[in-house]
């Protein structure tokens, strides 16, 4: 396996990108070896332009739900006082289950994680929109939410599908990338001029590894917003960063398309087959035990 943990190992001037016909060989060549690829066109503008629809009628009804409320402020600066987040996709979004099960996205997803798991995890659906004039993000890596020195290692734990609901341009925020830094040494972080900016067009997709250093960029318009929606997924093993038993109770989640459900954590994550044992049961069984008897087994 190759290392960029040389600080003069040249990179990419830009981030990989990749259209259709997409080969998802190269694609996911690209994203292991330097943590993040660009695919056009992979979402499509119509799914956007739904997806756009059903959060302006939610921010318009909710706006309390626009800025950050964690009650640690260095977290509240991180999550920007010019952006608006929204977390709970799945349930205050429907249409958004489309792109949380996309078949292609979906596919990568488990390809990416696989190696280390036998079954995957909706880690959080959320839509990010940085607001004209808002700073840089500061530069960071997913995979630090769990414990700052996660062992990175040849495979991913979480990888993030970044669908971009609104153009993303070096003048917006789009997101800059430390392309190769999941190989770094743990220490290093990226020096100024360094990172790539994803430049994307509305329906293009940024997947990317969670352990690679990135940051939403400076938002220098006076009047534009860059809206995307972070659909990310970590190992059936690892907890996610949003809890999807409370995303959706179980008398939600008993309503759902069973592929959500399981995504959400109504499922065991079973690696007896390696040796390994099981986790995430109820009562010493299957979770969905919660669901009504006529919902097992049902399938989208």
């Amino acid at each position: 396996m190759s290392s960029h943990a040389d600080p003069e190992q040249p990179v990419p001037e830009e981030v990989p990108r990749f259209g259709p016909p997409y080969d998802w060989q190269a694609i996911d060549a690209a994203v292991k070896e330097w943590g993040a690829a660009v695919v056009g066109g992979l979402a499509g503008r119509d799914l956007c332009a739904r997806v756009n629809g059903e959060i302006d009628r939610w921010l318009a009804r909710d706006r309390d739900s626009r800025r950050p409320r964690t009650g640690t402020p260095v977290y509240d600066t991180f999550l920007g006082f010019r952006t608006v987040r929204l977390q709970r996709l799945v349930t205050r979004i429907p249409v958004v289950r489309e792109l949380v099960t996309h078949e292609e996205i979906l596919a990568w997803a488990h390809r990416m994680l696989t190696p280390v798991c036998r079954r995957i995890l909706l880690s959080t659906a959320e839509m990010i929109q940085i607001g004209p004039q808002e700073t840089a993000q500061f530069v960071h890596r997913d995979s630090d939410a769990w414990w700052p020195e996660l062992l990175r290692q040849e495979h991913a734990v979480s990888v993030t599908a970044m669908v971009g609901l609104t153009p993303f341009t070096a003048e917006n925020g789009g997101t800059r990338i430390a392309l190769g830094s999941h190989r770094w040494p743990a220490g290093r972080r990226p020096k100024v001029g360094t990172l790539r900016q994803a430049i994307m067009d509305q329906g293009d997709v940024l997947l990317f590894r969670a352990d690679v250093f990135h940051g939403g960029g400076r938002n220098g318009t006076p009047d534009q917003y860059r809206r995307g929606c972070a659909v990310s997924y970590c190992a059936g093993w690892l907890r996610p960063q949003e809890t999807g038993t409370l995303v959706a109770p179980p008398d939600v989640a008993a309503g759902l398309p069973p592929e959500i459900a399981e995504l959400l954590g109504y499922a065991v994550h079973d690696s007896t087959s390696v040796g390994g044992g099981i986790v995430g049961m109820l009562d010493n069984g299957d979770p969905r035990g919660t669901f009504p008897p006529e919902r097992l087994g049902r399938r989208r």
